[in-house]
Formats: C-alpha cells, sequence, structure tokens
C-alpha cells in the first residue's frame, strides 16, 4: 500500500510540473482526469446531446464520492510555470473545475467543459499533426493577417469563409494555389491565431494519410468544435492513388461528410493532379475521360484562390510594409538593398521581402 502511495504521489508530482495550471495538485490532478475522460456522458455533452435523468443522478452519485474523498484535500503543490501549450479556454475550465465548491458544482462544470471543449486530446489544444494518430501542436505559429501584406482579397475570402464556418453556417472546402513564398500557408496559420477562441482547429495532415480522412472525420463529428484539415503542398502524380481518396473524401460517399470539417489545401499548381503531354496525346483510348478525371478532384474544392508573384512595385511596397512594423521607413538605399537581395535569392515573393527584413534588422 505504502508502495502504491509513493506512486501516485510520483505521478500527481509529474502531472503538475507537466500539465498543471492550480496549486492544488491532487484537486487539479482528478479534475484533469474526469475532464478527459471517455465515458458515456462526455460523449452525449460533447456531441449536443440530451442528457437522460437517469444518467445524470448516476454520475452526480459519483461525482458526490469523489468531491467527498478527493476534493476535501488541502495538500498545494506550486506548478512549475513552464508553458504547456494547451488552449486559453482548456486552461480557464481546467481552474474553474478545480476550485469547485461542492459536488453539483463540479458536475455542471464537468458537462460545460464537455459541451464546449470535448475531451481528450481534442479539448488540449489548438492545432494538431496527424500521422497515423492525433499529435497536439504546442508551439504553433503566432502569424496574423496584419503581416501578410499584397494578398488583400484572397485573405478577405479566406476570413469571410473560415467566419460563417466557426458560426455553423455552410462554408466551402478552400484550394489556395500559386507561386511559391505567396502567403498561402501562412494565410491558413493566420486563420487559427484569429478564430481559435471561437472554436476553430487546424489539423496538419501528410499526404499519404489522405485514406484516413473519413474516419478521422467520423471522430471529429462528435466534437463541438470546427477543424479545418490542412493539406500542405498538395500535388499527385498520376500514378499516385490517394487523389482518389480525397475526391471520395470530398464528395463521393454515401454518408455525408461532417458539418464541422473541412479541407483546406495548398499547392503550386492548379491542376492537383500532374499531367503529360502524352495524357493529351492520346497515351488513353478516351483522352477525354483522362482529363476529366485529371480536372475533377481541383473541382471539388467550393474556392479557388491564386496566389501570384508581386511584381517589383508590389515587392517593394511589402518590404516597406513590413520596416513599419519595427519603426523603419523605406528609403532609396533600402530599395536597392531589396532589390538586389530578390535578384540573388529566390525572386519576388512574399517570403523572399521577409527573408529581406530579417536580415536588415539584423544587420
Amino acid at each position: 500500500m505504502e508502495k502504491d502511495n509513493v506512486i501516485v504521489l510520483r505521478n500527481i508530482i509529474e502531472f503538475s510540473e507537466t500539465e498543471g495550471v492550480t496549486s492544488s495538485a491532487i484537486k487539479e490532478y482528478v479534475a484533469t482526469r474526469l475532464a478527459n475522460d471517455d465515458n458515456i456522458l462526455s460523449r452525449l455533452a460533447q456531441a449536443g446531446k440530451f442528457i437522460g435523468d437517469d444518467l445524470y443522478r448516476l454520475a452526480k452519485f459519483d461525482i458526490e464520492q469523489i468531491y467527498k474523498k478527493l476534493f476535501s484535500t488541502q495538500i498545494k503543490y506550486a506548478p512549475s510555470g513552464n508553458p504547456i501549450g494547451f488552449s486559453n479556454g482548456y486552461v480557464a475550465s481546467i481552474r474553474a473545475i478545480t476550485e469547485s465548491k461542492s459536488a453539483q458544482e463540479l458536475l455542471d462544470l464537468l458537462i460545460e467543459h464537455y459541451r464546449k471543449f470535448g475531451s481528450g486530446i481534442l479539448a488540449k489544444y489548438n492545432a494538431f499533426r496527424y500521422d497515423g494518430e492525433l499529435i497536439g501542436v504546442s508551439n504553433t505559429d503566432d502569424i496574423t493577417f496584419d503581416s501578410l501584406v499584397g494578398i488583400e482579397y484572397q485573405k478577405q475570402v479566406l476570413i469571410d469563409n473560415t467566419k460563417a464556418f466557426v458560426s455553423g453556417k455552410a462554408a466551402n472546402n478552400v484550394l489556395l494555389f500559386g507561386d511559391r513564398g505567396t502567403g498561402k500557408s501562412s494565410s491558413v496559420k493566420a486563420l487559427l491565431n484569429m478564430f481559435c477562441d471561437d472554436g476553430l482547429r487546424i489539423i496538419e495532415m501528410p499526404k499519404h494519410c489522405i485514406k484516413d480522412i473519413p474516419s478521422l472525420s467520423k471522430v471529429l463529428a462528435e466534437s463541438p468544435n470546427k477543424y479545418i484539415i490542412f493539406l500542405d503542398d498538395l500535388t499527385f502524380e498520376s500514378h499516385e492513388t490517394e487523389y482518389r481518396a480525397l475526391k471520395v473524401a470530398m464528395e463521393g460517399q454515401l454518408q455525408a461528410n461532417p458539418t464541422n470539417v473541412l479541407i483546406y489545401a495548398t499547392s503550386n499548381r492548379r491542376h492537383l493532379i500532374r499531367e503529360n503531354w502524352s495524357d493529351r496525346e492520346g497515351g488513353e483510348i478516351h483522352v477525354n475521360d483522362q482529363m476529366q478525371e485529371t480536372l475533377s478532384l481541383s473541382e471539388r474544392f467550393g474556392i479557388s484562390l491564386v496566389f501570384s508573384a508581386p511584381n517589383q512595385k508590389e515587392y517593394l511596397n511589402i518590404v516597406s510594409e513590413m520596416l513599419k512594423k519595427h519603426n523603419i521607413q523605406m528609403n532609396a538605399d533600402i530599395e536597392k538593398e531589396a532589390v538586389v537581395w530578390q535578384m540573388n535569392y529566390g525572386g519576388r515573393s512574399a517570403r523572399c521581402a521577409k527573408q529581406f527584413v530579417t536580415s536588415y534588422i539584423a544587420k
């Protein structure tokens, strides 16, 4: 028994150092386990479904026993204060649950937590990577739309579509395509920082996992949050089969797609499936059928936004706007340096402008 107590104490101390946000170590440990437990109550609540009277009474009885035995402790343990990377809403909810003044308040706050955030890993983070399983991203890019210059139309379309999405209205899948370094991926990341407090979450997925989208979407459908599955730098060779899986995931399943999941993809190509001249010259007997197959994937995106490389005037304007954020005014000498930079480092683009500004400030 003494050995078991030592193991429990070690677990609580480890928890407090890595996840703790209050000084009530034992109560927070229990509160977090309750908040992230997968049970019939949490599943019904996060799906927005009705909780029956019998289930509620049973849950209340269990919570009363837990509260009496574990929430009466006054043992304190100051957390490390290290960044934990959880969403602000999740942290605030855990604080409130830990500070419950009665079993009834604890139960009500738990149900509210399930309804607003869900449970488990999906409740904790604003962003995820998926590579066979969901992995929380604790240190997300803090880029905002204010730092993206020269793509005002594209930004507004993205914001409007995503705002409709998080508001529960109909919204479209989006394809962002065009020249490299023009802000496609950065625009998607900026959406997270704009709408994360409204329940938006982003899941970055590599191409080889596209086949998992239907099964992942089924899991996400039970969550109260809104999810963008982010496919970055997407292009398919004609022999790759993943594009067919993406077509089915977007449109083509018998089962309706969940209303809380969209797909945003970026690519340097408008037509995501690479074509050869042989495809148009009769490599297949029915050439038109082959062309329709390669074009049909792009057409499944309700919105397609083109990101073009800026001309020199636009490029210098981007540099100027970026410098202003560091209280530096553009002048003729800086313009010359910026032009030389883009000639030596990959051509005119927003990315090139950012790299120049970073180098200039460093000097």
